[in-house]
């Protein structure tokens, strides 16, 4: 990976400045242009190195609840589910793991019992219960940053 691709990368996953322009606030930290900074980022994505920029919320501080959740999807039905769950903002992620509950996937919603309505409609819908609700009972890290000097392309 490109020196500069990897010091932009890691300055950005850091979170913007909330400023009228970050990406010019992040070009004069690297001491590059603004130009070289919104290009390597437009390079990155082209290259699949990033997907999107986007805030994180926390969800519990603005009065929601989030879980974890799981069931048993049969595999000819797998695609058919997931855009079942992708149709849904309340739905944040969803993944497809080698396990009997095979189908994980989190959920906002605004209180604890809006998420159990949530996935009992998610049951009813897809015919795939019984449904698994993890909720977090404590939160340990929730960021990740990588060091340039570890990033490869």
């Amino acid at each position: 990976m490109p020196d500069l691709t990897a010091r932009v990368l890691e300055a950005t996953q850091q979170g913007l400045p909330l400023v009228d322009r970050p990406f010019l606030a992040i070009a004069e930290g690297l001491g590059v242009t603004e130009d070289e900074v919104l290009a390597t980022l437009a390079a990155a994505q082209s290259e699949g190195l990033i997907r999107e920029f986007s805030v994180f919320l926390d969800p519990r501080k603005l009065g929601y609840c989030s879980t974890l959740a799981c069931m048993a999807v049969p595999t000819e039905r797998v695609e058919e589910v997931a855009a079942v769950l992708a149709a849904m903002p309340e739905v944040t992620h969803n993944y497809l793991r080698n396990h009997a509950y095979n189908m994980w996937f989190t959920v906002i919603a605004p209180s604890r019992e809006a998420v159990q309505r949530l996935l009992a409609s998610i049951a009813e819908t897809t015919g795939c219960g019984p449904i698994h609700n993890l909720p977090a009972e404590r939160m340990f890290k929730i960021r990740v940053a990588f060091r340039a000097d570890e990033m490869s392309a």
